[in-house]
């Protein structure tokens, strides 16, 4: 009979190969497809579930396997699959730093769509969306969930907006 300790450690175990195997999966050199564009209702429908997924994940990915700062945070595993999701041809995620502290400088918003929707996100909405350039672009709130965050949050409190995902989501009929 295992105990709690030799199932924690199979499940840390468990947890490297699954992550091993999606980053070797993101590293195999094959052609991107390309993204199939959706009508705008599909598409936003498409960002509520992925927001959804990726959000639980790391949530239960923090609470399963981070129990120090020496651990790798839930949100570098995170930005791992987005970049293989985006490599097999699914809509782009990536992280925005509300705080202006980003611990990867890639999360600092990078145009007008992302200045503005940092500026949203900190006021409290839970999603920020626009239509440009034939896309969907929506970022979703990601606040501090609870004191465990603050391993590496360590200027933040439970409830503030640490940050946001970022979605691009190709759309048909528009230009």
């Amino acid at each position: 009979m295992m105990n709690r300790k030799h199932w924690t450690t199979l499940s840390m175990a468990a947890g490297t190969v699954l992550c091993g195997t999606v980053i070797a999966q993101a590293q195999t050199a094959k052609p991107k497809p390309a993204q199939t564009p959706m009508p705008l209702a599909q598409a936003r429908r498409t960002v509520s579930m992925l927001n959804d997924l990726y959000v639980t994940s790391v949530v239960g990915i923090h609470g399963t396997y981070v129990k120090d700062a020496a651990t790798p945070a839930a949100a570098t595993v995170a930005r791992q699959v987005f970049e293989s999701m985006a490599a097999k041809g699914w809509p782009e995620t990536r992280w925005l730093s509300t705080t202006g502290r980003p611990f990867n400088p890639a999360s600092n918003p990078k145009d007008k769509f992302e200045k503005d929707a940092v500026v949203a996100l900190k006021k409290g909405q839970a999603r920020f969306e626009r239509v440009e350039n034939g896309e969907l672009r929506a970022a979703t709130l990601v606040p501090m969930v609870d004191k465990s965050c603050g391993m590496c949050h360590t200027k933040d409190k439970v409830g503030d907006p640490i940050g946001g995902l970022l979605y691009r989501v190709k759309l048909t009929g528009t230009k």
